[in-house]
């Protein structure tokens, strides 16, 4: 869906919302695909912020969408969103309800997992399998608008492993090994510490150097790691040896996830893989090793999931006209081969 808006929009609307990790990006348009209105806001991922800043990115974002729409025109909203289970406890469904009356929608609004919204935007097929690598990182089956089957999706704490949380990390501490004399030189050195100093001036002496990475790696959220995750690769495709096993050890990762699901709950040949995420987006070496050995593997090349809400809108699209085709799909989102 394009970014460049008409102006008087009919009065038969949907609404597609995707929450993630880093921020919520919602999007009204028709069923045809002609967006209406957009807003963008911060985190709304609810395992790793309080309920209260989720649901005020989630109010801002959506009120930006609606600005100078008629509510009661949307029939329809679908939510993809990351840590779905934190929308499942302790009163948040109550909460969410309040929100979505109190900007004026009175239709049904479903939630969804991000891997249900991210395999509809690259596909619409109703069931196959998606591999998602972004600030987080999971394999799924998805049957309709249901997870069959998961593995990995686990949380920067425990898991995530390949995603750009993982990247990240792993670029602090090959920079944290050289600093203190336990590592091999790498470009990553520079690069992060760059990063990290936001357009400060980096200090000279090792000790200062590690404070300045020390207090900002633990100054803000874990998941604020994935930020570096784009280091990696840039430092591996100019023949930095470090980050080039980084990567190669991230592609291994999402690739034995991908197997994994498959080896556990069965791939028809003639279902679609999709790939999505920050990581997937990214013209480099991981998306390129990724795509390679899963067209190996499968015969034949993954979809690349565009980002943003158009799986979302899709989803909401298709439960007011079931008849909706691969046309209309394309106007919401731009489903290519993950070339």
């Amino acid at each position: 869906m394009e970014d460049t808006l008409p102006s008087a929009p009919p009065d038969l609307l949907v609404l597609g919302v995707e929450a993630g990790t880093f921020r919520v990006d919602a999007a009204v348009a028709d069923l045809d695909g002609t967006g209406y209105g957009r807003g963008r806001s911060g985190s709304a991922n609810p395992s790793a912020l309080p309920l209260a800043d989720v649901t005020a990115h989630l109010v801002e974002a959506t009120t930006a969408a609606l600005a100078g729409i008629d509510a009661r025109a949307v029939r329809a909203v679908v939510v993809g969103t990351a840590g779905i289970l934190g929308f499942q406890r302790d009163g948040s469904a109550d909460r969410l309800r309040t929100l979505w009356r109190e900007a004026g929608l009175d239709c049904p609004v479903a939630v969804v997992p991000d891997a249900v919204t991210a395999f509809a935007a690259g596909t619409t097929r109703p069931s196959g399998s998606v591999l998602i690598a972004g600030a987080g990182a999971i394999a799924a089956r998805v049957e309709g608008e249901r997870v069959t089957a998961r593995i990995d999706g686990n949380g920067w704490l425990v898991g995530d492993d390949g995603s750009g949380f993982w990247l990240g990390r792993q670029a602090v501490r090959a920079v944290l090994a050289v600093l203190d004399g336990r590592g091999e030189p790498t470009l990553l050195l520079d690069a992060v510490l760059s990063a990290v100093a936001g357009g400060r001036r980096v200090p000279t002496g090792k000790a200062e150097r590690v404070a300045l990475l020390r207090d900002a790696v633990y100054d803000g959220p874990p998941v604020a790691l994935a930020a570096l995750a784009p280091l990696v690769p840039a430092a591996a495709e100019a023949g930095d040896q470090v980050a080039h096993r980084i990567s190669e050890q991230a592609v291994e990762l999402l690739v034995q996830a991908s197997d994994a699901l498959i080896a556990a709950d069965g791939h028809d040949p003639g279902e679609p893989l999709v790939l999505a995420g920050s990581l997937m987006h990214q013209d480099g070496l991981i998306r390129r090793e990724v795509t390679r050995r899963l067209t190996e593997r499968h015969g034949r090349a993954p979809l690349l999931a565009p980002p943003g809400p158009g799986g979302a809108l899709w989803l909401a699209a298709r439960r007011i006209d079931r008849a909706l085709g691969r046309r209309a799909h394309a106007a919401f989102t731009a489903a290519t081969p993950a070339a």
